[in-house]
């Protein structure tokens, strides 16, 4: 058994197949009436189920809350995430966030982040406060931030453990699958050398014979 091919590490998108995890992702986003975003272990953005909130694109409209979505954004992809943990994130603008890492062999391969969604905890004044703040009609703050998606935390509790187990059962079984499929390469590549070795040991040492043997592993 080759060590080099047991301990590989993957990248999240040699484990998670985006054609038919994303159809999962999006149904159960669509039913939480919630954005899911999945990132890999260098912040970049693979998946997007779509539903961008439109008091997202308000804040962006000022320097000072679009300085405040890069904070978020930042603080999304830094939050330190270990097994089995779902942390939720207050954001300044009065919106929170849910994210829980993707991980194989004790090591994190990238994150989830179910959000934004509403902050029941924000009345009126505060929210009238931070439109202030941020330099925003507050009228139109409110009435945005009133739109934003609901959440029981129960529901979202229940959801992201569900999520979370899902994909660490996805990537567990693609990961095995890789692993005996790189295996049985390095299995037809070791009878291979040997098959040339032989061939090498019973031919001629003509420039002839060497071109062709050269030609053959080619082939290969």
């Amino acid at each position: 058994m080759n060590d080099f091919e047991v301990e590989k590490k993957f990248e999240l998108t040699e484990l998670i197949d985006l054609s038919v995890v994303g159809e999962v992702v999006r149904s159960l986003a669509d039913m939480l009436g919630i954005q899911v975003r999945i990132f890999d272990i260098e912040g970049h953005q693979i998946f997007d189920s779509g539903g961008e909130q439109m008091f997202c694109d308000l804040l962006r409209t000022t320097s000072i809350g679009d300085r405040i979505c890069s904070e978020i954004r930042e603080k999304l992809l830094s939050q330190f995430l270990s097994e089995g943990s779902a942390v939720q994130i207050q954001a300044a603008c009065g919106n929170r966030y849910t994210v829980f890492p993707v991980r194989h062999q004790f090591e994190n391969l990238g994150r989830v982040v179910l959000g934004p969604y509403k902050d029941s905890s924000m009345d009126q004044s505060k929210l009238e406060a931070l439109a202030l703040k941020y330099r925003i009609d507050a009228p139109k703050f409110l009435q945005l931030h009133k739109e934003m998606p609901e959440v029981s935390p129960d529901r979202l509790k229940k959801t992201a453990r569900f999520m979370s187990r899902f994909f660490d059962a996805f990537v567990f079984i693609n990961a095995k699958r890789l692993i005996t499929s790189l295996m049985h390469l390095e299995l037809i590549m070791q009878s291979r050398d040997k098959i040339f070795q032989q061939i090498e040991q019973e031919s001629g040492t003509s420039p002839a014979d060497k071109k062709e043997i050269e030609r053959l592993k080619n082939m290969f």
